[in-house]
């Protein structure tokens, strides 16, 4: 079976005796499992309607699957993987015999089946969506919303190309492809923006008639058009990028050719906008169409390749009858364009794009990060902390993933149990001990490793410099050229071992990190290396020969372990004190011995170190709970966090070029609810984006109880959110407020219903935060989210009773005839606050001004909200 796949498909891109995975020429990938009787194998995509082999299971993105599965199979797949949309839905079939087997490899072969089909499905219904009359005009009609938006203006510049060309030798070159240029930037075009208009007449006349030329020489050459395009780029780039230096133009000259090609050959030939096709790419195909870089024939080929396969399940499965690969672009456009933007997939940095829109790009693949500091503000239920998560996987990924908010919730989820994505509350009572580093007690151990009595102060890190630590050491990895590491957990067991006593034999540890090797202090001088000290009791016996004084058990017990039950590919963890560790170590020898310098440490065994960070990590990145004070142990299977050990150790995966390092996150709910002034201290500084490790202007200080040098990496953001309710916006720091970027949450009626069982909630909203907004101001409205969950009459009056009264009375300090303003009572009884008059008591002489009882109606009357809105 795996010699036919070969056949197929050339070398396995992974072979093991578990499974055998190739890379298909789209960038797919399909795995043969051999650890079972019988066939299976692994393909992209779910919910096959027409694949041929009847016996198989879909498993959802997130779901997990055989743990040995390459990286876009698999449902933990790396940082720059999941930066294009992975994990992806798969599909594990069972073949019955050849003919099966051949007929699965043919349909998975055929053009469309390389594309995310439940993607596409979800971009037809966005393109049906905005044109809902698609159905009755389609894609030749004269007429119809998409005539009138896609279409007709772009038929109208085809015609006018065609008249071009008509004229044939009529037209040298030049002339050809300067009439062409002409139709292309023509200010009723509108295929342009106005950038990339004004670059290329600049470029026209600054090189009068040598654009012009090779746009003719293009759009006549009879050979591969892909290698056509790349031939007018390289021509075109020199003239074309003089003076562009810090704002290369890939985009515009990946734009102006393609445009110029599909014009004259609209069948064959697909423009290209690069924001559009990028992101119709990471949705399709899971990966980037283009690098940071001029346009090649290899990636035009690609955009090729993906336009027709769209224009197959048009024709075959929508029975839609596209004209040319421009209404495949059109598209492309409707369902990839905006909407994307505000998903954060917009061009590299460092390159233009072309495009008019001003976008704040996420960094790509081959740029450093820029550190983002956003504080979320806003009134109390407006999604904040909702919007967050979001923020958090866009900014750890790239993009977000496509799906629902369930989708984006799992990848939040996931994240978190990496530990790129750290959540903190502020309070009255946070400190910067709490946040940064601080003292705190910390038990000593004895020369056995036992906790010795009394205790001492030790600087302990805080939230920050731990997630901060973590984030250095990913960005160190990828600066370092730690790439690509290839470690599979299945199988392994754990050990916590110590090398030398924290903070007195450090001199233990170096050797063994220099020199690749393990050393145990227990067994003194006496060498186990004979095949009979397999047996536990013979150890025993030679120890207490050598040394019948010494009845210590660990004497025996901890090199009888060492020698004997940890084995060749264990993973070694070193501690730092029981909450921290600073190396991970693979067993890759037997037990061996050789005499220490001093004569200690002579029980070795040989290891792979796999991660040496500057400085200790927290344990709890991948350990449940914390070290016992014992030298050597099992850690129980259960207690490693596996995805998150295994994005340390792996580190970025191997590329061709500069590697994006991972990002990380910090989210601080409720930041000015603490004294945000006293809680950062020096980090005030450090976090302005050009003070960042990594970047031109990087500063560090010295922390106050450590003494620790410390800098804040670029690939660390921090994420606020703010009630403003409880304090404006206005009242933070100004050293704060200059370092973020503030992006108000306002309440969003229009996400409600607007008819719950006769109530137009949208209105409700509305009209409540115009009184509270004229009564106080408009820091102090009510969110949407308060009312979100109802979905009957009952449901929207408990939410008025219990939380949006209560609330209204905090603001009013209790005021209670300005709440019946917000809530438009205009009589004694009351629709939802009754108010009953008081008597003065007997024998008082001045009763002063009327006093009244307020009480909250239970229920509230049957009209209430239609007189609350009248």
């Amino acid at each position: 079976m795996a010699e036919a796949l070969c056949a197929r498909y050339g070398a396995p891109r992974k072979d093991t005796d578990k499974l055998v995975a190739f890379s298909l020429a789209d960038k797919r990938e399909i795995a043969l499992q051999r650890d079972i009787q019988g066939v299976q194998l692994w393909i992209e995509g779910g919910a096959f309607a027409d694949c041929p082999v009847h016996s198989r299971d879909t498993y959802t993105a997130e779901q997990g699957r055989h743990t040995n599965l390459p990286g876009r199979l698999c449902h933990q797949p790396k940082a720059e993987l999941r930066r294009v949309g992975l994990p992806q839905p798969v599909t594990l079939v069972r073949p019955r015999d050849t003919a099966e087997l051949n007929a699965l490899l043919d349909w998975y072969d055929a053009p469309g089946q390389s594309l995310d089909r439940v993607a596409l499905e979800a971009m037809k219904q966005v393109f049906l969506t905005t044109f809902p009359d698609f159905h009755e005009h389609g894609f030749a009609a004269s007429s119809g919303q998409y005539f009138e938006v896609e279409r007709g203006y772009k038929q109208a510049l085809l015609d006018r190309v065609r008249e071009v060309l008509i004229q044939g030798d009529a037209l040298d070159d030049a002339q050809c492809g300067g009439a062409i240029l002409d139709v292309l930037a023509a200010k009723a075009s509108d295929l342009l923006g106005w950038r990339t208009v004004l670059l290329l007449k600049t470029a026209r006349s600054a090189h009068p008639g040598m654009i012009e030329a090779a746009a003719g020489i293009l759009v006549r050459d009879a050979g591969d058009q892909a290698e056509a395009v790349e031939r007018f780029v390289a021509a075109v780039w020199p003239m074309y990028a003089a003076g562009q230096e810090r704002s290369l133009p890939y985009s515009d000259l990946r734009t102006i050719p393609t445009m110029v090609l599909a014009l004259a050959r609209p069948a064959d030939a697909l423009a290209i906008r690069y924001q559009p096709l990028h992101t119709a790419g990471v949705r399709l195909l899971h990966r980037s169409l283009f690098a940071n870089a001029p346009l090649t024939a290899q990636e035009y080929r690609a955009v090729l390749a993906m336009a027709r396969a769209i224009a197959v399940v048009m024709r075959e499965a929508w029975g839609w009858t596209p004209r040319d690969l421009w209404d495949v672009q059109g598209f492309i456009w409707v369902t990839c364009g905006s909407e994307a933007m505000a998903l954060g997939e917009t061009a590299n940095a460092g390159e233009t794009t072309g495009e008019d829109e001003m976008t704040t790009p996420i960094p790509g693949p081959a740029d450093r990060s820029v550190p983002t500091n956003l504080i979320l503000y806003g009134p109390p239920g407006t999604g904040k902390t909702y919007e967050t998560a979001r923020e958090a996987v866009r900014l750890c990924d790239g993009v977000l993933p496509p799906g629902d908010d369930r989708v984006v919730r799992r990848r939040y989820d996931a994240l978190v149990r990496t530990r790129q994505i750290r959540f903190v509350t502020f309070h009255q009572s946070y400190a910067y001990e709490d946040f940064v580093e601080g003292l705190r007690p910390t038990t000593g151990e004895t020369d056995d490793g036992r906790a010795s009595a009394g205790f001492r102060l030790m600087p302990v890190p805080g939230v920050f410099r731990e997630i901060a630590a973590l984030a250095e050491q990913a960005r160190r990895a990828t600066t370092e050229g730690r790439q690509g590491s290839s470690v599979e957990l299945e199988g392994r067991r754990f050990w916590k071992m110590a090398l030398g006593a924290k903070g007195s034999e450090e001199h233990v540890y170096q050797a063994a990190i220099a020199d690749g090797y393990v050393a145990l202090g227990w067994g003194g001088d006496v060498d186990f290396s004979d095949p009979r000290f397999t047996d536990f009791e013979a150890m025993r016996q030679e120890w207490t020969t050598r040394y019948p004084n010494d009845k210590t058990p660990s004497q025996t017990g901890q090199p009888w372990t060492f020698r004997n039950a940890m084995k060749v590919g264990d993973l070694v963890i070193v501690p730092h004190g029981n909450t921290a560790f600073r190396a991970i170590a693979e067993i890759t020898g037997d037990y061996y011995f050789e005499l220490g310098a001093d004569g200690t440490y002579n029980q070795r065994r040989r290891v792979r170190w796999l991660l040496v960070p500057k400085e200790p990590l927290p344990l709890n990145t991948i350990v449940d709970g914390n070290f016992a004070m014992r030298t050597l142990y099992e850690i129980p299977e259960s207690r490693i966090l596996k995805e998150a050990l295994l994005r340390l150790i792996c580190g970025p995966s191997l590329s061709p070029g500069p590697v994006r390092p991972d990002q990380f996150v910090l989210v601080i709910d409720e930041i000015n609810r603490a004294n945000v002034s006293k809680v950062f201290g020096e980090l005030i500084t450090l976090l302005e984006a050009d003070k960042r490790l990594g970047q031109d202007n990087a500063l560090t200080v010295t922390l106050p109880y450590s003494g620790d040098t410390f800098g804040v990496p670029d690939n660390l953001h921090v994420i606020g959110t703010m009630n403003t309710a409880d304090r404006s916006i206005a009242l933070l720091d100004t050293a704060l407020r200059r370092r973020f970027a503030f992006r108000e949450l306002a309440p969003r009626p229009g996400l409600l219903a607007t008819d719950v069982e006769g109530v137009d909630l949208s209105a409700v909203l509305h009209a409540l935060n115009a009184r509270i907004e004229y009564l106080i101001d408009r820091e102090h409205r009510i969110g949407h989210a308060f009312f979100m969950g109802c979905r009957t009459r009952v449901d929207i009056d408990a939410v008025m009773r219990d939380r949006v009264i209560p609330l209204l009375a905090e603001y009013f300090f209790e005021d209670w005839e300005r709440i019946r303003l917000v809530l438009g009572e205009t009589t004694d009884a009351g629709a939802f606050l009754a108010r009953n008059r008081l008597d003065s008591p007997p024998g008082l002489e001045d009763p002063g001004p009327q006093r009244w009882r307020y009480a909250v109606l239970e229920p509230f009357t049957k009209d209430a909200y239609a007189q609350f809105l009248t």
